[in-house]
Formats: structure tokens, C-alpha cells, sequence
């Protein structure tokens, strides 16, 4: 998990902040307004939810990674700072290790 994350905060640093989830952004810009397109972003979502909740065995553990990475997306972005994204790695870790 700690790798994931880092990962993503060295692709953060490398893009100048601009290189985030895509996904995220569609869903951000859009839900409230384009319901074909939320109705998209949530299908992405739930096959990478699926995806890691197959991989960890347990589906409460799989949204709390993935809710943290995308909400360390935006806080990093927000602040051009890995620190976010580095925090929710640890947290991930500890997450998964429970």
C-alpha cells in the first residue's frame, strides 16, 4: 500500500500537480449534473472496488483505500504537497494490516 501511494505522489510531483485521477475529476465536475456520466465514474469505481476487495478479502477495507487515495488526490492537488497522499499510504497500510 505504502508503494501505491508513493507512486502516486511521485506522478504527482513529476506532472506539477496536474496528472491525478481521472476518474475522480469526471465524478467531481459532473455528478450532479450529467447522470449518464456519474452513473460511469460509480461503474469505474465499483469494478476497482470489486478488484481490491477480491485482492484483500474484506470490501470495507477496499472503499477505505480507495476513498483515501482519491480524497489524498484532491488534497495534494489543492495544496501541492505529497504529504497528503504519503499520510493516506500510512493510513492504508495500517488499514490493510488490520
Amino acid at each position: 500500500m505504502r508503494a501505491v501511494f508513493a507512486g502516486a505522489a511521485e506522478t504527482l510531483e513529476a506532472t506539477d500537480y496536474e496528472d491525478a485521477c481521472p476518474i475522480e475529476t469526471v465524478a467531481l465536475e459532473v455528478a450532479s449534473t450529467d447522470d449518464r456520466l456519474r452513473q460511469a465514474t460509480a461503474a469505474v469505481f465499483a469494478r476497482w472496488t470489486d478488484a481490491l476487495t477480491e485482492r484483500l478479502g474484506d470490501r470495507a477495507k477496499a472503499l477505505a483505500v480507495i476513498a483515501a487515495l482519491e480524497g489524498a488526490f484532491i488534497l495534494s492537488r489543492a495544496s501541492r504537497s505529497t504529504e497528503p497522499m504519503l499520510a493516506a499510504g500510512e493510513m492504508a497500510a495500517a488499514i490493510v494490516a488490520a
